[in-house]
């Protein structure tokens, strides 16, 4: 469906202006015409854009066309990233489905890699955009959970909120609901005990995760129509909170809803004051909004490549970034009792050996014993940040139309582990 197509003297001269910053731009291998842009919309459907795909992939790269979004502007100075292209991690040798491998080919030959970026000491070592431009926003989707978490977490620095307090103090529309009593701590680690699992279907239209989804006008109407913040309150507990860890995208939104209430700003704005500013973002980020103008805050995050991992850079430059603090990344390596039960670590060995993962905390997916972190996001999607190493890998991906993912994850992880970054 992209044919290539001879580019104009316009294009090209745009595409040597760039080149200072963005050696790869005349490069770039994936453009879209106007006919196939009208095909793509032709085809788009609320039932079928996150199918995976060719419509995935155009919608991921823009998402505000298709849903209403707010801007999370980038109003402070830009804070520079010095390019410092590495081949050796190009070269890094790495094992795929289809055999040996180094990176750079598998980030260049797979249709499930949209791009992928590495820094080491805040220098930019590799970067590619094999299947979009790297001005481009693309969805984060749950990436975007660890900034709101994160925001949170700033919060908790600057001394605005109360991580052990209940979430009605703050929300108190939750009162006499069965969030009632919940600490804030556990709503941020994803232990709530909601029962409004993630796993339970995103297509699934009985399920709660849906019926989320659904108030949110991210997924097509079934049921009847019904506000977030009522579908919420609605939700029922079936666990104790802080004795298990579970996925559940109401707790980032209700973490959203307390930012919003100690901020006395929509999210987009408190997003923009707490994390875009400080990291000296380079653009826009853009949040999606229900029609409602409440912010999709567990996966609607938009945002250039470069600017996640200048997020990521708020873990590796604390003091620096002034965000959070220490005390913050030893919290995050602590398992606060919500330790990875026995089948989860099963599960983790198939995919990581003995390197196995051993917790969650404030929105992150994993955490090995060494502090490394990770957060996934629907369709392929990854950030991971290695304080240790002072390393810092975000890619964008799209998911096959048979549900086939990236599998850039445990091959960044044994880059991290590799000499290649111990010995420097």
């Amino acid at each position: 469906m992209r044919d290539p197509y001879r580019p104009s003297k316009i294009q090209l001269f745009a595409a040597l202006l760039f080149t200072s910053s963005w050696p790869f731009l005349a490069a770039a291998q994936e453009t879209t015409t106007l006919e196939q842009v009208r095909e793509i919309y032709a085809m788009h459907t609320a039932e079928n854009f996150d199918d995976g795909g060719a419509v995935s992939h155009y919608v991921w790269r823009h998402f505000p066309s298709f849903f209403p979004h707010a801007t999370v502007a980038h109003i402070a100075p830009i804070r520079p990233l010095e390019l410092a292209l590495d081949e050796a991690v190009a070269d890094f040798a790495i094992e795929t489905e289809a055999g040996a491998a180094t990176l750079a080919d598998y980030v260049n030959s797979s249709p499930l890699v949209d791009a992928l970026i590495v820094l080491h000491r805040g220098r930019i070592v590799y970067e590619a955009y094999p299947r979009m431009q790297p001005y481009e926003r693309h969805l984060g989707w749950s990436i975007t959970k660890v900034v709101v978490g994160t925001a949170l977490a700033a919060l908790e620095y600057q001394g605005r909120v109360d991580m052990d307090a209940a979430v009605q103090d703050y929300v108190p529309e939750l009162l006499n609901s069965q969030w009632t009593g919940i600490r804030l701590r556990d709503v941020a680690n994803m232990a709530s005990g909601i029962a409004c699992r993630d796993g339970d279907g995103y297509q699934n239209t009985e399920a709660c995760i849906y019926r989320f989804e659904e108030s949110l006008g991210l997924t097509a109407p079934v049921n009847p129509p019904q506000t977030t913040l009522a579908n919420i309150v609605a939700m029922r507990r079936d666990k104790e909170p802080g004795t298990a860890y579970e996925y559940v995208s109401a707790n980032t939104f209700v973490s959203g809803l307390v930012i919003e209430k100690v901020t006395g700003l929509p999210l987009w704005l408190a997003l923009q004051q707490l994390i875009w500013q400080p990291i000296g973002a380079e653009a826009d980020a853009m949040l999606m909004v229900s029609p409602d103008g409440t912010a999709a805050s567990h996966g609607g995050l938009s945002a250039r490549l470069r600017d996640i991992a200048r997020f990521g850079q708020i873990f590796t430059l604390a003091g620096e970034l002034d965000v959070i603090n220490s005390s913050h990344l030893a919290d995050l390596r602590s398992a606060n009792g919500i330790e990875f039960d026995s089948q989860r670590l099963d599960a983790m060995a198939e995919r990581f050996g003995e390197d196995i993962p051993r917790h969650a905390a404030w929105q992150w997916d994993m955490i090995w014993p060494d502090g490394a972190m990770f957060k996934g996001g629907y369709s392929g999607q990854g950030l991971y940040v290695d304080p240790g190493r002072d390393l810092i890998a975000a890619w964008y991906g799209t998911d096959s139309s048979e549900g086939e993912r990236n599998t850039l994850l445990p091959m960044l992880r044994s880059l991290a582990r590799s000499q290649l970054f111990d010995s420097q």
